[in-house]
């Protein structure tokens, strides 16, 4: 054996051949007795030590040496490896279908190292394992060739290198999906797409919380029916598919959820969020992954859920988000009757998990696009209603414009008539015909006003400021109109302060609107009463009132007496008032009124101590 040769080779010196240095012995070789040993039992303990698997062969390719490592597992003992050949020892998948007999032989004969990385092969006595072999040249003590093989297997390596590799793939394909039942594909697709693409579980089942209903309800399921039905849809993925992009590309192409392999499965499975004792709420409330080895028999799976997945193995995976139930995922591999291994499990649950953080978001965004959409169309319905408003308030307006003015000119334009053509009727009654061009010019005049009234509220201008003494324009007005509120026995007072009261206005338009104001108290009584007119200095402010004693205006009424078009009376376009307001705001100032029913109305012009001067009408020349 090496390891007895090399005790052997520390009592003597032994030559070296001169151009390979490297192969020299150094100097505590050459040491003896009990240094020997130790340095012997050195070696052998490092040896033995390697988790590599390791033989050591001979020009006949025969074993004289081997490590625990690589008997162990075989339950061999080194006795029953060292000195047999290699084929004698050996896999023969190795050995010949791999090459590597071919390998050895070239070692020994060229001295050339031999690598593989990552083989896969298979034995009788255990699955598919994953090395790296290695063939290296080594001198025996008396300076033969030998050929040292080593076996590292790194198949746990790689099986968490590829399931790394998958679980990021379909967290990546999650990721861009923010559609929930395109989401829920891909999730189910990551779960039963197999080789390299998914995690090779037949059937996938995604069962999702509706806490407003407190029931946890199956939304999508992936996988066949039957082993016909498996056979039929692998086979033809077979040849057309090799990502997981491409499978989900497909999801347009599904037929309707009612069409879909398991659709029956899907519409019946609901559990309540109260049932906690059995599965899948169980594993939810536990939190934990529930492997179930035997359906039938498990005190968990109530019958209903037997008969439903007709599985006796699954595995039901709790999805939770920041303390949130999401859901669970039914997973198993009801047509390949394969055992679900504890690789299959922790990368369900891995996925799982990732699966339950891309859900929340997809519903966050679900809700979030859905109250945009209601905030769009609650928008549009208002900007709809906004215009059929206004729509509806312009016909309004023309249809009481309409309404006032064939009513207002009705009259006169009927007594116009019945005077003109008694007129025409009568050329030479002189004297009769004079009266009735009065009351026909009378009756024009009127139409004038209303025509003018009109004018003025739809074509209004801006004032042309100046300061104005406001008793003076009060008191000129009422001198103009002295002669109306005598007939209608009407006393007349005045309250105004010793001051000068000089405000800006325009004096045309205000003229208008104080006219307009005591002609409407001389018309609240019609029998007789007092009018007064005041005005004063009010904290900075000027205020103009003009009150009545008449039957005042009730409450319900008050609110609208400055609206367009709105009157008491039996005549008039109710635009006086309204087009007063307006004119006064242009003013800056307020125009409002107080009344009591039974004792009269005053009517108040407010002017902001800001449009105040103090400058009297000569000192604006």
């Amino acid at each position: 054996m090496l390891l007895g040769t090399m005790s052997e080779q520390t009592g003597e010196q032994q030559e070296t051949p001169s151009g390979d240095s490297s192969q020299r012995l150094p100097e505590q070789d050459q040491i003896g007795g009990p240094e020997a040993e130790q340095l012997r039992q050195f070696f052998e303990n490092v040896i033995y030590a390697l988790p590599l698997r390791l033989l050591v062969l001979d020009q006949d390719l025969r074993v004289i040496h081997c490590n625990p490592a690589y008997c162990i597992p075989r339950g061999l003992s080194r006795e029953e490896v060292e000195g047999k050949r290699i084929d004698e020892v050996f896999p023969a998948s190795l050995l010949d279908d791999a090459g590597l007999r071919e390998a050895l032989i070239a070692t020994l004969r060229t001295g050339e190292r031999v690598r593989w990385s990552g083989y896969r092969h298979a034995t009788p006595d255990h699955g598919e394992r994953i090395v790296n072999i290695r063939v290296d040249p080594c001198k025996g003590y008396r300076g033969e060739t030998n050929v040292l093989l080593t076996i590292e297997d790194v198949t746990e390596r790689h099986r968490q290198l590829y399931e790394r590799t998958i679980l990021q793939q379909i967290t990546r394909a999650m990721l861009g999906e923010l559609e929930l039942p395109r989401l829920l594909h891909a999730i189910l697709t990551g779960m039963t797409a197999g080789g390299a693409v998914g995690l090779g579980f037949n059937r996938a089942i995604m069962m999702l919380a509706d806490e407003d209903e407190g029931v946890l309800r199956a939304e999508m399921a992936v996988g066949p029916e039957s082993q016909e039905q498996a056979a039929q849809i692998w086979s033809e993925l077979a040849d057309e598919h090799r990502t997981l992009e491409e499978f989900l590309a497909d999801y347009d192409k599904l037929p309707p959820p009612d069409q879909r392999p398991l659709h029956q499965l899907v519409e019946r499975l609901v559990v309540p969020l109260s049932e906690t004792d059995t599965l899948p709420m169980s594993a939810v409330a536990c939190g934990e992954v529930i492997h179930v080895t035997d359906a039938r028999n498990h005190p968990q799976v109530s019958e209903e859920l037997y008969q439903l997945l007709s599985a006796d193995e699954f595995v039901v995976a709790p999805m939770v988000a920041k303390d949130k139930i999401i859901g669970a995922a039914i997973a198993d591999k009801f047509i390949t009757r394969q055992p679900i291994s504890r690789s299959d499990i922790q990368m369900l649950t891995a996925l799982a998990n990732q699966a339950a953080l891309s859900i929340d978001s997809a519903r966050m965004y679900q809700e979030a696009t859905q109250r945009a959409e209601e905030l769009d169309e609650a928008y549009r319905q208002l900007q709809e209603a906004h215009q059929e408003r206004i729509r509806t308030e312009k016909l309004a307006v023309v249809g009481q414009v309409t309404a006032i003015v064939a009513h207002e000119i009705r009259n006169p334009l009927s007594t116009i008539g019945g005077f003109g053509r008694s007129v025409l009727r009568n050329p030479d009654m002189v004297e009769r015909n004079r009266r009735n061009a009065e009351i026909i010019v009378e009756e024009v005049q009127r139409l004038e006003g209303i025509l003018a009234d009109l004018l003025d509220f739809t074509r209004p201008r801006p004032p042309a400021l100046a300061p104005t003494d406001l008793r003076a324009l009060t008191v000129s007005v009422l001198d103009l109109l002295r002669g109306e509120i005598e007939v209608a026995n009407i006393e007349t007072r005045l309250q105004f302060d010793d001051e000068p009261l000089v405000v800006l206005l325009d004096e045309s338009l205000f003229r208008q609107i104080i006219i307009n104001l005591i002609k409407n108290a001389t018309e609240a009584m019609p029998d007789g009463g007092t009018l007064t007119l005041g005005a004063r200095r009010l904290d900075g402010r000027t205020q103009l009132s003009i009150s009545d004693t008449g039957p005042g205006i009730p409450e319900e009424e008050l609110t609208n007496i400055f609206d367009s078009f709105y009157t008491t009376k039996s005549t008039g376009t109710g635009l006086g008032l309204a087009l007063s307001k307006q004119v006064v705001a242009d003013h800056g100032a307020e125009l409002s009124v107080t009344s009591t029913v039974g004792k009269g109305t005053t009517f108040y012009i407010t002017f902001p101590a800001s449009t105040d001067t103090e400058a009297g009408p000569a000192d604006a020349d």
